[in-house]
């Protein structure tokens, strides 16, 4: 009995919470041009930047903009930016991530159950142009899509680079810095990035 009264007051108190606080998550979406769903667990506030692009993200993602909740903590809140017009970023169902960073200039593509750890940084463009030539005519720089297939984990402070696919079910390691395409089922470490094992 007392734990069927700790059960539904437990759940009638997430419920009340759940009232007071969707109401501001909605809003704080909304302004950063994101359709909230009910479901989404934001803990802080996520920076969504859209200049004429779109974020688009499924049911039941997770985000940790602040150390509450995040084991290691985090540095920075989770920023995802489309940052041009017809860039988009696409994040699946289920979607989990911390502190981290989601730059497209293109198209960011992100699987069901992915998980990313705090600190990881995914961007689809070099930013600038390499060579200072380009720099100073005002070149635009180099952009490819990535695509995060479903149930990949990307450790803390990894970094995943312009056109890189990961296939279903990989991990990248902790700090990686990935560069070319990893498998499906396959586990990467190191910089740059190489296949350390399997699964």
């Amino acid at each position: 009995m007392k734990k069927m009264i700790f059960h539904y007051g437990y759940r009638g108190w997430r419920w009340c919470i759940s009232l007071i606080v969707a109401p501001i998550d909605w809003m704080w979406c909304r302004l950063g041009g994101v359709r909230w769903r009910r479901g989404w667990r934001l803990s802080g506030f996520p920076q969504f930047r859209s200049r004429g692009g779109k974020i688009l993200i499924g049911e039941r993602f997770s985000a940790h903009s602040r150390s509450k909740g995040n084991s290691i903590g985090v540095f920075q809140p989770v920023i995802i930016t489309a940052w041009r017009r017809g860039a988009e970023v696409i994040i699946g169902d289920d979607v989990g991530v911390s502190g981290c960073s989601i730059l497209a200039e293109e198209r960011i593509t992100i699987g069901n159950r992915v998980l990313i750890g705090a600190g990881v940084l995914i961007i689809d463009t070099d930013a600038h142009p390499i060579l200072s030539e380009d720099r100073k005519a005002g070149s635009p720089a180099r952009t490819a899509p990535i695509v995060i297939g479903d149930d990949v984990f990307i450790g803390a402070r990894a970094i995943v680079l312009k056109g890189v696919r990961i296939g279903v079910g990989a991990v990248v390691g902790a700090g990686a810095v990935v560069t070319a395409d990893v498998p499906p089922g396959k586990i990467v470490g190191g910089n740059p990035a190489k296949i350390i094992g399997s699964f």
